[in-house]
């Protein structure tokens, strides 16, 4: 990895992108070069995944969806830059899926490391899309740094110590 790596942080503005954008800026501390990136469907594609394809969607709408991802985008390189990162924001429109976007744009811009949260999906959605984390780690080219939700990796330490085995801190129960 490069002296100054530079992160493509994939963001969506969800508590876990949240903690991801947080943790990286923790970690890699001031000045980090930073692509902040929320790759996002149409209200078409979205609702015809919902299972609604005849769903009524205003003319206006692709305008619409275009400018409130990149507003999106720079909210999420607001925040990285007030974190100390240097980051810019960028919202590309999902082709494929989102995991393909993400490691597309990981590729062509040559990133050090991708930084993402990861989604709660669980039952039969989980089965049937997959986790786009898992999708990013299994196909990137790049390390990927998957930060689990904070509420989630609390109840595994939780679990972890109950059992008597050590925690990422390295305490016993």
């Amino acid at each position: 990895m490069a002296a100054s790596p530079h992160l493509l942080i994939a963001y969506d503005g969800s508590d876990q992108a949240g903690e991801a954008l947080d943790f990286a800026a923790k970690i890699f501390g001031a000045r980090t070069p930073a692509t902040v990136l929320f790759a996002w469907e149409p209200t078409l594609v979205y609702a015809a995944t919902l299972g609604m394809p005849g769903a009524a969607i205003p003319a206006e709408a692709p305008e619409r969806d275009e400018a409130a991802a990149t507003r999106l985008a720079d909210a999420g390189a607001q925040r990285a830059r007030t974190l100390g990162l240097d980051a810019e924001g960028r919202a590309e429109e999902v082709s494929d899926s989102a995991w393909r976007t993400i490691v597309d744009a990981a590729e062509r811009d040559h990133a050090d490391l991708i930084v993402m949260g990861t989604r709660g999906l669980s039952g039969v959605k989980s089965l049937l899309l997959g986790s786009s984390s898992h999708h990013v780690a299994q196909h990137a080219m790049s390390p990927v740094l998957i930060v689990p939700d904070s509420e989630i990796a609390d109840a595994r330490r939780a679990v972890a110590q109950a059992n008597g085995r050590a925690t990422a801190n390295g305490e016993q129960a």
